[in-house]
C-alpha cells in the first residue's frame, strides 16, 4: 500500500497526491463504508418540526455499533449531560462527518489519472475522513488492547494483517497531507511577519 508518495504541497494552498487504481479502490471502498455507517438514525418520536429543522433529535443515548460509538463518542463523563449534549449535536456531527468521506469520494471518482490535487478545505475534509477511517479500523483491530507491536506480529494468513496494513498506510497518508497542511502555514506566517 504505499506505492504513492503521500501528499505534497503544490503551490499556495493547494496539495497533491497520486494514487494507484488498487489504492483508489481501497480508499473508496472505505469512504462508502463510513458514508453508510454515518447513515442517520430514524427518530421515530420527533413531533417538533422546529427542533428537527435545527437537528435537534430525540435520540440521547450513544449508538449500540462500538465503530459508531468510536465516531460519536459522548462528550461528557456524567450520563445525563452526555445524553443533553447528544440531542443537540450529533445530527450536525454525522452531516459533518459524512461530508467529510463524500468530499473525499467525489475527488477519487473524478480522479482518472490518480491525482488528486485538493484545495485548503478539501484537505482539511480528507484530514477529517482519513482520520474517521483509521479510528474506524481501529476499532476493528482493537487498537486500544492491542500494541502496535503485537499487530505486527499478526501471522501472514490472518485477515486482521490486511486491516493493519490499510491502517498504518492511512496514518502515514495522513500524516503527509497534515506536514504539507503545516509547512504552507508556516510559510503564510512568514511572509505575514515578512511583510509587517
Amino acid at each position: 500500500m504505499t506505492a504513492t508518495e503521500g501528499f505534497k504541497r503544490h503551490g499556495d494552498h493547494s496539495y497533491v497526491a497520486t494514487f494507484a487504481d488498487s489504492e483508489k479502490e481501497v480508499l473508496l471502498n472505505l469512504c462508502e463504508q463510513i458514508i453508510e455507517l454515518l447513515a442517520e438514525r430514524h427518530d421515530h418520536g420527533h413531533d417538533d418540526p422546529l427542533a428537527a429543522m435545527v437537528g435537534i433529535t430525540s435520540h440521547d443515548s450513544p449508538p449500540e455499533d462500538e465503530v459508531l460509538h468510536r465516531l460519536l463518542p459522548n462528550a461528557y463523563a456524567d450520563q445525563v449531560d452526555a445524553s443533553e449534549f447528544r440531542r443537540y449535536t450529533e445530527a450536525t456531527l454525522r452531516q459533518k462527518k459524512q461530508a467529510h468521506a463524500i468530499s473525499m469520494r467525489i475527488h477519487l471518482k473524478s480522479a482518472d489519472d490518480g491525482v488528486i490535487d485538493l484545495d485548503h478545505d478539501n484537505a482539511n475534509a480528507w484530514l477529517g475522513a482519513i482520520n474517521d477511517i483509521r479510528l474506524a479500523l481501529g476499532v476493528r483491530l482493537k487498537v486500544q488492547n492491542n500494541s502496535h507491536e503485537d499487530l505486527e506480529l499478526l501471522a501472514p494468513d490472518d485477515p486482521l494483517r490486511g486491516v493493519y496494513a490499510v491502517y498504518t498506510w492511512l496514518g502515514w497518508l495522513q500524516e503527509t497531507l497534515l506536514s504539507a497542511l503545516i509547512d504552507d502555514a508556516e510559510e503564510d506566517e512568514e511572509s505575514q511577519l515578512g511583510n509587517s
